[in-house]
């Protein structure tokens, strides 16, 4: 019989990660071009025929800078692809030489020489530098849609409304993308196309690392707001006395925009349970691969709102997890009904919920019709802890409307449970009805 093959050259794959990376930068540097300096009103003159020009010429330069766009972000997916690829061959190789010295009776133990081995060597780390890259890119080209956008306003409150919205969310991506950069922030995926998508590992994953929690956002969640979430993370993982606590703002493509009609649909969900399912298994060999792999390393997802039901939704594609927590959870997944819908999960998993007292999320649950709904309710899930939310920090009872938002507040009764939970710690459960 025949077989055939490929044989994989790291240093030709480098390079073509590099110039994808390249083309990507250079198709962004046109999209630019198309839309600075704005061109005048009167440019193509006055009369019907003329104006008629001018529309066709500025729909022409739209079409063109939509496909720029989408065609820069596909490169630099490929260059991102190619270059994690390179990292995955390269630790193959590592983990088959340092097997043949264990079996020849030598030679460190794979955890050490990992640690000991450059942060890009890494499959995190080769993702990192690739998106450090595309972000940088990026940032250019959102400084010169910000141009663009300015350029367009009239000066009617009226007429510039939903433009001013468009200039207050690019000035957020681009201070989101300068404090990437400043801060070396560590990104894992990284997506502008639309509401745009990122992942970001806050934290190290290292020899002292006992716990990793993954954190997943909720509805209207999108780069423009993507800051609260980092910063929540920070505080988390400064609390750890140990530094032994890393976390991961998921936030892996597009969520709901909308209370309504978007997010009673199970769409989302159902697009991104798969993906945060797979990306479970990349975090664990991650870890199986770092200075923490002989730790037994405790990993927990946590959804908030729409979060919840992207968890919920995950773990019926094989999440790998220790434990998981609804948080303000918009339900248990798409089609979760009961703890036999839950396979193939690992049976042993831990699962918590916590609900503020008069938060309307509680409202809306086990509401489920066709392609809308999220499953049944967390608090009254079979084998699911139900968490106190209590109170602010000043002592206020967290809840009502507010509170939906609220529970992520620093070092409120309902952060400290949160924490408790990423780290292993004491619970404050809602006490049984007798």
């Amino acid at each position: 019989m025949t077989t055939t093959g490929f044989r994989a050259v790291p240093t030709a794959l480098d390079a073509a990660a590099a110039e994808l990376t390249g083309s990507a930068d250079r198709l962004a540097t046109v999209r630019g071009q198309l839309t600075t300096p704005a061109i005048g009103t009167d440019a193509f003159g006055l009369v019907p025929q003329s104006q008629r020009a001018m529309q066709a010429h500025g729909n022409s330069l739209q079409r063109s800078s939509t496909e720029l766009e989408s065609a820069a972000t596909q490169t630099r997916r490929l260059a991102t692809g190619v270059t994690a690829a390179v990292a995955n061959y390269r630790r193959g190789d590592t983990q088959a030489s340092q097997a043949f010295r264990q079996l020849l009776g030598g030679g460190t133990t794979l955890a050490a020489e990992r640690a000991a081995a450059p942060a890009g060597a890494a499959p995190f780390g080769a993702r990192i530098a690739a998106n450090r890259s595309a972000i940088t890119a990026e940032l250019t080209a959102e400084r010169q849609r910000l141009a663009g956008y300015q350029n367009q306003l009239t000066g009617d409150p009226a007429v510039d409304h939903r433009l001013r919205e468009t200039i207050t969310r690019s000035q957020a991506r681009i201070e989101l993308y300068e404090n990437v950069i400043a801060e070396h922030r560590k990104i894992l995926s990284f997506d502008p196309s639309g509401d745009g998508s990122m992942v970001e590992l806050v934290g190290d994953i290292h020899a002292g690392t006992r716990d990793v929690a993954v954190f997943v956002p909720g509805t209207t969640s999108e780069l423009a707001n993507f800051e609260r979430y980092h910063d929540a993370a920070v505080g988390f993982v400064d609390a750890a006395p140990r530094r032994d606590l890393a976390m991961v703002v998921w936030m892996d493509g597009d969520l709901p925009s909308n209370l309504f009609p978007q997010a009673p649909s199970a769409s989302y969900a159902d697009e991104l349970g798969p993906r945060l399912a797979d990306f479970s298994h990349q975090l664990r060999a991650e870890i199986a691969g770092s200075a923490a792999a002989g730790n037994d390393v405790q990993v927990t997802f946590a959804g908030h709102s729409y979060g919840g039901a992207v968890v919920g939704t995950a773990e019926q594609h094989g999440l790998d997890a220790n434990r998981i927590l609804h948080i303000e959870s918009a339900g248990m997944g798409h089609r979760v009904d009961g703890p036999e819908d839950l396979r193939p999960a690992q049976p042993d998993v831990q699962r918590y919920s916590m609900t503020a007292p008069g938060d309307p999320i509680a409202w809306v649950r086990d509401i489920n019709i066709g392609n809308w709904g999220h499953g049944a309710d967390p608090d009254e899930f079979p084998g699911v802890v139900r968490l106190e939310t209590g109170n602010y920090a000043d002592g206020r009872p967290l809840e009502g409307t507010s509170a939906h938002s609220d529970v992520l507040t620093y070092h409120s009764d309902a952060w400290w449970n949160i924490y408790q939970v990423f780290t292993g710690g004491p619970l404050v459960t809602v006490p049984s009805v007798p």
